[in-house]
């Protein structure tokens, strides 16, 4: 999560003076698809390094692809692959996360860390901690994290985040690209039908139309300190509040047939007691033994699989 040397994105192509959505279209980001940004100076980004240059595209498969590519390129940490529609988003085990047009902030972010891999899984726990904070602030909404990725409002997902790593050398993990999923101007009519109960948005839980811009701005700038906080201390400094904001802590999950450790075996089921140093969820199961669960896609006990946005 190193700053890049030198002052911003010399050399881009400007997309126009962004400043604030135009009037009356609160999803519009107010620049052109299909521009490399300067996003301080066209998004009115505050942030120091991340998003100092933006890749603004219409459509693409996926952001993180994209972002991967741009990397082997040689991409300065912090850059940005934004998009107004995904055509194969990606969520955790290689489901789909739907992303249509203009409806949500679709978008990868490069990092350049210097991590042990066992240290790089748990980012996205941070991630969701660090946004879920900028957009309570934002919205007053009460947004919730759900281990390993997710942000809820009540039962039902909002955002999801996906880290996969891009170089590594030898035991330790060099580069990577966070992967973010929020939806924003989603409605109802907008949703397929299994997600219907499934999936909100922001705008479906204000009952208004929100600035996806706005949205777009504090969730970088939430997530540049999250690298900056994350790379000096793991997991361990965001611990407290994941207590605070868990959907899930104090309640009885069950971790998805095969997803468990393979210790534990195809299934356990049991109540959420913490989050460990190392990130991994914490269960107490029947016999009064914790358990560490390292990945899996937990469910809260007795309730219905909602498909792919379940996990």
């Amino acid at each position: 999560m190193t700053t890049p040397p030198g002052e911003g994105s010399e050399g881009a192509r400007r997309g126009g003076d962004a400043g604030r959505p135009a009037e009356g279209d609160p999803g519009s980001l107010g620049v052109e698809p299909g521009t490399v940004l300067d996003g301080p100076r066209d998004l009115g980004l505050t942030t120091t390094y991340v998003g100092r240059v933006v890749h603004y595209s219409r459509s693409v498969g996926s952001t993180s692809t994209e972002l991967k590519a741009l990397a082997r390129e040689g991409a300065v940490a912090g850059t940005v692959v934004l998009a107004e529609e995904q055509t194969g988003g990606r969520g955790r085990s290689g489901r789909t996360w739907y992303s249509p047009e203009g409806l949500g902030v679709w978008m990868s972010v490069l990092l350049e860390c210097d991590l042990p891999a066992e240290r790089l899984a748990p980012l996205s726990i941070a991630a969701a901690i660090s946004v879920a904070d900028a957009l309570r602030e934002l919205t007053g909404i009460d947004v919730r994290v759900k281990w390993p990725n997710d942000l809820l409002i009540g039962d039902r997902k909002l955002a999801g985040f996906l880290v996969e790593s891009i170089q590594t050398a030898g035991e330790r993990v060099e580069s990577a690209v966070l992967g973010v999923g929020l939806n924003v101007g989603l409605d109802e009519n907008d949703l397929p039908a299994e997600l219907a109960g499934a999936a909100t948005s922001l705008r479906l839980a204000l009952g208004r139309p929100v600035a996806r811009l706005e949205v777009l701005r504090v969730t970088l700038l939430a997530l540049e300190g999250c690298f900056e906080r994350y790379e000096r201390g793991g997991i361990g400094g965001f611990r407290e509040r994941w207590r605070e904001l868990s959907s899930t802590l104090g309640r009885e999950v069950t971790v998805a047939p095969g997803a468990a450790n393979t210790e534990l075996g195809p299934r356990v089921t049991g109540i959420v007691t913490d989050l460990a140093e190392s990130g991994a969820l914490i269960i107490r199961d029947a016999s009064g033994a914790d358990r560490e669960i390292w990945f899996g896609d937990i469910t809260l006990r007795h309730t219905e699989d909602r498909g792919v946005y379940d996990d």
